[in-house]
């Protein structure tokens, strides 16, 4: 945790720097525990099991090749070396997500010369249990990789921008560089965090030259040089930091140099893959999808936040600059996001990152030792001690303002933190919550159960799975170890399999005997019922 000392010290007055770290700790170890406990109960979502399918492969084969769909390739080459020392499972190929999700609300840590003691406390608290960065922590996805480059490239910059004459600066422009890189090696939207911050760069620059060439009153050509004359000195370590992003891109885009790629083929399968899903509407929504979603789980984050973007514009304070920023990242996250249409609920986690920052910050302002306090003279009689006549004390009332801010925070907490536990321990696999995009059910463990009851073991188990398009994710993850498993795109006609499982609507009594298959009836995701015919033999004791 950084030891420099606050520009926000109202905030951080009457907090030792003792309670200070102690609480840090505790929500770090609390952010953990939570994102540990029972790991592997949820079923995989079909997105996880694809991953952990690919992941697989470039573990036992060493092949990968970069598909657009399936995002890049950090999160496949991380996750095979967690298989690698710590096995293959549904808790491990989680682990990845879970680190980065901790890392995240670690780092917040780093901005407590902005954020003052209360604030990044409260911003840590409230990312620690955030119901949906919780979740997506436990989800082989992608997305908590790039909440924590996005966070350490904030970090990086500002911290570079603060150190520009001194030899500090060096190692938080590498911070920078290589977490925008690892971005990027992971998802595609991290192009959209690139264009963001660089749309905002640009526009402050611009106003910035504008503002000091009419404070100079020269000549533009003579205060243009002047500008170029004064950035020059940096622009070799620019470059370097330039040359240190594309190397780390395409170290694992080429899968450790070992497959041919180059970067304008990356950036732009990458463009034009996610342009058609957008003008396709693949995932289509409404404008406004996300708001219920951020209503739903993240009320103590979006009120907050959103009250912390007026406070800190209207306050105009020691970090204004950087609350300026923060607050356009989040007003421009949560727009770019409800416009694309590719509308699922683990992007909601981009929108929070920056509005969770804003509302901790707020109410460590909020809870400063003065905040929302008046000082009233107290009546009554005077009292006399040692025959000397005291002015009565002062007593402290507390603003109506003050009072609904707490009450509001109060009931939203409870709230989502009720959420929190909820979604992430008792519905994490309930079709009807909002986080819950698409997400197999309780079912496809009974189904494995079933099967792993077969009197034929997973080497010998001749099974067939059917589907016409080919949309029978998690199974094949599910059957990796059933070396005769087999999948198709309409039944096979030899009938020389166990088990076939195919989808509801099938009549294979038309197909097979009824008296020697019995049928098992099971979901597969929300809308999709599958049926497992199985020759009744295998449920004998003996061998058939």
């Amino acid at each position: 945790m950084q030891q420099g000392q606050d520009y926000n010290t109202e905030n951080s007055s009457g907090l030792s720097e003792k309670k200070y770290k102690t609480l840090g700790i505790l929500i770090i170890l609390f952010a953990l525990l939570i994102r540990l406990f029972d790991l592997g109960e949820r079923v995989f979502h079909h997105d996880e099991s694809v991953h952990a399918s690919f992941t697989l492969k470039l573990l036992e084969t060493g092949q990968y090749s970069y598909n657009p769909a399936y995002h890049g390739p950090f999160l496949f080459h991380s996750t095979a070396a967690v298989f690698y020392f710590l096995g293959i499972s549904d808790t491990t190929a989680r682990l990845i997500p879970v680190f980065f999700g901790v890392a995240a609300v670690l780092l917040i840590f780093l901005l407590r010369k902005e954020l003052g003691k209360k604030g990044v406390l409260w911003a840590a608290f409230l990312l620690a249990f955030s119901p949906s960065m919780v979740y997506f922590s436990r989800f082989f996805r992608n997305d908590l990789i790039i909440v924590f480059c996005t966070l350490a490239a904030v970090i990086g910059g500002t911290r570079y921008l603060d150190n520009l004459h001194n030899q500090k600066r060096y190692s938080y422009l590498i911070l920078t560089a290589f977490s925008l890189a690892l971005a990027v090696s992971s998802k595609e939207n991290a192009y959209l965090v690139i264009a963001m911050f660089g749309a905002y760069a640009g526009i402050y620059s611009l106003y910035r030259f504008y503002s000091d060439w009419e404070r100079e009153r020269i000549s533009l050509k003579k205060f243009f040089s002047l500008k170029i004359t004064a950035i020059s000195p940096f622009l070799p370590e620019i470059l370097l930091s330039g040359v240190l992003f594309i190397f780390t891109v395409m170290l694992f885009y080429t899968s450790l140099f070992r497959v041919h790629e180059t970067l304008f083929s990356i950036v732009e399968r990458a463009f034009s893959h996610w342009m058609e899903m957008h003008k396709i509407e693949r995932i289509g929504g409404p404008f406004y999808f996300y708001i219920p979603v951020l209503l739903t789980y993240e009320s103590p984050i979006l009120i907050f936040g959103t009250a912390g973007i007026v406070h800190f514009l209207r306050k105009k304070g020691k970090n204004f600059s950087f609350f300026l920023f923060v607050s356009y990242w989040a007003i421009a996250s949560l727009l770019l996001y409800s416009y694309l249409q590719e509308k699922v609920p683990w992007l909601v986690v981009h929108i929070v990152l920056p509005f969770g920052i804003l509302a901790g910050a707020y109410l460590g302002d909020l809870f400063s030792r003065t905040s929302g306090r008046e000082q009233v003279s107290s009546s009554g009689a005077e009292n006399i001690s040692s025959g000397a006549d005291k002015s009565p004390a002062p007593k402290m009332r507390y603003s109506s303002t003050y009072n609904l801010a707490v009450g509001i925070l109060a009931l939203t907490l409870i709230i989502s933190l009720f959420q929190c536990i909820s979604v992430n321990f008792y519905r994490s696999m309930e079709h009807d919550e909002l986080m819950t995009y698409s997400q197999a059910p309780q079912d496809i463990r009974e189904l494995m159960g079933k099967i792993e009851g077969f009197n034929k073991g997973s080497e010998n188990l001749r099974i067939a799975v059917v589907d016409q398009h080919n949309l029978y994710w998690p199974l094949p993850w599910y059957f990796r170890d059933y070396e005769k498993a087999e999948y198709y795109t309409a039944p096979p006609g030899d009938g020389k399999y166990d088990a076939i499982i195919v989808p509801a609507a099938y009549q294979m009594y038309e197909e097979i005997p009824e008296e020697r298959y019995a049928s098992y009836n099971f979901s597969l995701r929300p809308g999709k019922q599958l049926t497992l015919y199985y020759d009744r033999k295998l449920e004998n004791n003996d061998e058939p």
